[in-house]
C-alpha cells in the first residue's frame, strides 16, 4: 500500500495531484471529523456519509437496553481523479467490479470521479445507474466543486484556512481550473490606482492568499466601479533591501527585465503613501496592459474586499476565447452591473 506524504515521491503529475489533495481532505479531517463528513456530504450529494463515532444512551436491543453505545458506520470512499475530462467507462466499471467484490455493508461504498472539467449528464446518469446495480453511490465533481466544499469546511479556522489557500494554489498552479480565462478578480483601490494603472500592477500584502489561482483577470475597483481590466501575465513577492529588489518568490509566470522595472517604480511611488512599504514583503500582479472598462455595482454600499466575477456572465455572452485579449473584455464589460 502507498502510503501519502507531504512530498512529492511520484513521477506523474497526476499521482502527485492525487497526493496532495489526500492531504488536504486528511488535515480537514485532523480538524474535525465533522468538517470531512460536510465536505463529501457536499461532493456526494449524500447525507448518509457519516464520519465518526456515534455516542447513545439507552438503545434498545433484542435481550437488552445497555447504558450507552459507542458505534461508528462503515464508510469507504474511492477516488478516480484525473487532470483533464478522462472518466473512461471501462476504468470505472473496472473499479466498480472491484469495490462490489469487496462486498462492503449497504450504503457505505462510494465512488467519486475527480476531473477538470464537468462530465457529460448523460454520462453521468449511467455511471451512477451502473454503480446502484452494483451497490454502491456515484458521483462526478470537479477540483473547482472540490474547493468550494474545502472553502466552506476551512473558512471558521485560520491555521485550517492557511493550508486551505497553499492547496488552492497548487490547484490552481496545476491549471485544473478551466474556467480561470473566465474569471475577473476585481481588487480594492485606494490612493495608489494612478499607479496601479500607470505601471500596469497591483500590490498586497505577502500573507494574503494568492488570486491569480482562481482569476486570469485583474480589475481595478475604486469609488463602486471597476474602471479597468488587465490580463494577469506574472504574479511575486517582492521587497526592497539597501536599494534592490529582492524577489522572495515567483508564483506565476516569469520576471521580466521589464516586470521587475515596474515593481520597483511601483514601490518607489507607494512609498509615499505609506512608510515603511519598500521593506515589506507584497505580492505584486503584473497585467498585459489595462484596458478601460466601466463596471457598476448597483447594490448599495461598496465592496468590503476583493470579488470574483465571471466575466462571460457579466459580459451575457457563451463564447469566451480561453486567449481573449484585456482590450476585448474591457470593450465586452463596459456597461455591465453586479450587485
Amino acid at each position: 500500500m502507498s502510503a501519502i506524504s507531504h512530498f512529492q515521491r511520484y513521477s506523474q503529475r497526476e499521482n502527485h495531484v492525487t497526493n496532495n489533495t489526500l492531504l488536504m481532505l486528511r488535515h480537514v479531517y485532523r480538524s474535525s471529523p465533522r468538517l470531512l463528513e460536510d465536505v463529501l456530504q457536499a461532493l456526494l450529494e449524500e447525507d448518509e456519509v457519516e464520519i465518526g463515532p456515534r455516542f447513545e444512551q439507552q438503545v434498545g436491543a433484542v435481550y437488552s437496553i445497555p447504558d450507552a453505545v459507542i458505534s461508528q458506520k462503515p464508510l469507504h470512499v474511492y477516488v478516480e481523479a484525473k487532470r483533464g475530462d478522462g472518466l473512461y467507462d471501462d476504468q470505472l466499471k473496472r473499479h466498480m467490479r472491484s469495490i462490489a467484490e469487496k462486498k462492503h455493508p449497504e450504503n457505505s461504498a462510494f465512488l467519486i470521479g475527480l476531473t477538470t472539467n464537468s462530465t457529460d449528464e448523460d454520462d453521468d446518469e449511467r455511471w451512477k445507474k451502473k454503480a446502484l446495480e452494483n451497490g454502491i453511490t456515484f458521483a462526478a465533481t470537479t477540483y473547482r466543486e472540490l474547493l468550494e466544499a474545502l472553502e466552506v469546511a476551512c473558512s471558521d479556522d485560520p491555521e485550517l484556512r492557511q493550508i486551505f489557500d497553499d492547496y488552492q494554489t497548487f490547484i490552481g498552479g496545476e491549471s485544473l481550473l478551466p474556467d480561470q480565462h473566465r474569471k475577473l478578480v476585481a481588487m480594492l483601490c485606494g490612493q495608489s490606482w494612478r499607479e496601479n494603472i500607470a505601471h500596469g500592477a497591483y500590490f498586497e500584502p505577502a500573507q494574503r492568499n494568492p488570486k491569480w489561482t482562481r482569476a486570469h483577470f485583474l480589475g481595478i475597483y475604486r469609488l463602486k466601479r471597476i474602471s479597468h481590466v488587465g490580463r494577469l501575465v506574472a504574479a511575486a513577492v517582492c521587497r526592497k533591501e539597501n536599494g534592490d529588489l529582492i524577489v522572495e518568490a515567483e508564483e506565476f509566470g516569469s520576471l521580466s527585465a521589464e516586470h521587475r522595472d515596474r515593481i520597483r517604480a511601483i514601490i518607489g511611488e507607494a512609498e509615499v503613501y505609506f512608510r515603511g512599504f519598500a521593506s515589506a514583503p507584497h505580492r505584486y500582479y503584473l497585467v498585459d496592459r489595462f484596458a478601460e472598462t466601466d463596471v457598476r455595482k448597483v447594490s448599495s454600499g461598496g465592496m468590503m474586499g476583493h470579488r470574483y466575477l465571471d466575466i462571460a456572465e457579466l459580459g451575457q455572452t457563451d463564447e469566451l476565447q480561453q486567449d481573449v485579449s484585456s482590450q476585448d473584455v474591457g470593450a465586452l464589460l463596459r456597461g455591465a452591473t453586479y450587485d
